[in-house]
């Protein structure tokens, strides 16, 4: 411990309340011989890590895995090293008497040395003072200018009041060591803390927070990707039934969607904050993209199949006039050939917007991915409810079912756009134009039931880990 300090009143000589540098020197050497001690044991452990982490004999699965950990240790104890080290040096582990130092307990020492010889000086310069105060009033009133006791008082007086200045002015001096000591502490201390790696950044505060919740992360991601996968496949299985089926194939196809987002949502967090797997952001990355591409290719394909239908109406006219035949016999002909074929505007609106090629237009990809289309969607399913409580709409819904051909109609919507292009007469079939038509119709249904084969296996991967298990059944 150091020498007790001056009392706080004897300060007032000085226009101080108390002791203008308080602290204990001894205390701050204490700490920073206690900080010392936990950066040399720091530095011994990071370097019998690195000791055994070296031994080239030890090689095993085992071995890789801890030399792998102890890199990423033995970082950490040399940032930890180096801010309990600079932290110990700041402060200084001994106190130095009668020196300057950069150590911050041996210039508290020195600023209190200081302020405690200013204090000492002041009371002499403040006891002269008022000696020559009283011989001052002891003398006679008014006396002569050339006075000696007179001129010899008022002297000491002069003497005494600089005197006192000047300790006022060494005791500014020691706090402004003791200030720039313990600012120049401060700065190496909050520098290495700034700059050693070790402070948590936004990054270890996301990681931080999603090892404390990554409980219930898991528990959201894993019931979205269930339920993303079972609507999903409601929606193909319930859209057979006539009327209310839409219905309920619609809303489930919404929520497909928005459960597979949450999904990814939730598996990307887990994965960013070291919780989770890239496997299960990529199966719902795949989930959620399969999901969009299969309406696009939807879209595609119902373009595909009223395109085709149109044109081979207009293709059947073109060459009936062509070879002689009157106008009105011309089209007769062509409605025959191509039944149920759009009209008019609404012909050359499904010729524009029919895909030119077998994959889905640049159009039908943004109708399968445009959150407002699936809202549409949605709605018109929703409102289609009140006819389920139609007889007469139930026969034309049964009417209307139409049995699948092929993977690709395995929807009732393209199975019923495949029924329609029986409508299609065997002369338009034979058509290059209408033949291509036809075959681009094929083609989006292909890539509908891909999409859609993919989805389900994705999200059954994903939800379940069915894939991995019936791989490690066969392969076991």
């Amino acid at each position: 411990m150091s020498a007790q300090r001056p009392a706080g009143p004897r300060w007032e000589v000085l226009g101080e309340s108390s002791d203008p540098i308080p602290g204990d020197p001894e205390e701050v050497a204490g700490l920073g011989r206690q900080l010392r001690r936990t950066a040399d044991a720091i530095d011994k452990e990071a370097r019998e890590i690195k000791a055994l982490a070296s031994v080239e004999n030890w090689r095993s699965k085992a071995a890789t895995e801890f030399r792998k950990s102890a890199e990423g240790a033995g970082d950490k104890l040399r940032k930890a090293f180096k801010r309990y080290d600079e932290a110990a040096t700041a402060l200084g582990t001994a106190v130095a008497d009668g020196v300057c130092s950069k150590e911050y307990a041996s210039e508290l020492h020195r600023a209190q040395q200081m302020a405690d010889k200013a204090l000492t000086d002041a009371e002499s310069a403040h006891g002269d003072l008022t000696s020559a105060q009283r011989s001052l009033d002891g003398q006679p009133d008014n006396p002569p200018d050339d006075d000696p006791d007179s001129r010899k008082f008022k002297h000491h007086k002069e003497q005494a009041s600089a005197a006192l200045s000047s300790a006022k002015d060494a005791l500014d001096a020691a706090k402004g060591v003791r200030d720039a000591a313990a600012k120049a502490a401060a700065d190496a201390i909050h520098d290495v803390i700034e700059h050693d790696g070790l402070k948590d950044g936004w990054k270890d505060k996301f990681k931080n927070w999603v090892h404390e919740n990554a409980g219930w992360l898991t528990e959201i991601s894993k019931w979205a990707g269930r339920i993303a996968l079972w609507a999903g496949v409601a929606a193909l299985a319930l859209g057979w039934i006539p009327v209310i089926g839409q219905a309920i194939a619609a809303v489930a196809n919404v929520i497909a969607l928005a459960a597979s987002v949450v999904a990814l949502a939730t598996d990307l967090v887990l994965a960013l904050g070291g919780e989770g797997s890239w496997k299960a952001v990529f199966l719902d990355a795949v989930g959620v993209a399969t999901f969009g591409i299969g309406r696009a290719a939807m879209s595609g394909a119902k373009g595909a199949a009223a395109g085709s239908k149109a044109l081979a109406r207009s293709s059947l006219f073109k060459n009936a006039v062509s070879s002689g035949m009157k106008t009105n016999k011309a089209w007769k002909l062509a409605n025959r050939g191509a039944q149920g074929a759009l009209r008019g505007r609404s012909a050359a609106k499904a010729l524009a917007s029919a895909p030119k090629g077998p994959l889905p237009s640049w159009s039908n990809v943004k109708e399968g991915f445009s959150p407002t289309s699936m809202y549409r969607d949605t709605v018109d399913g929703v409102k289609s409810v009140k006819n389920a409580f139609s007889g007469q709409a139930w026969r034309e819904g049964v009417k209307s079912v139409a049995p699948p051909r092929s993977a690709g109609t395995l929807d009732p919507d393209l199975a019923r756009a495949a029924a329609d292009l029986k409508g299609i007469s065997p002369a338009a079939l034979k058509m290059p134009a209408v033949a291509s038509s036809v075959s681009n119709f094929t083609a989006q249904t292909n890539v509908w039931a891909g999409a859609t084969a993919t989805g389900v296996v994705a999200g059954a991967e994903g939800a379940y880990g069915s894939v991995t298990s019936l791989y490690d059944k066969v392969t076991g």
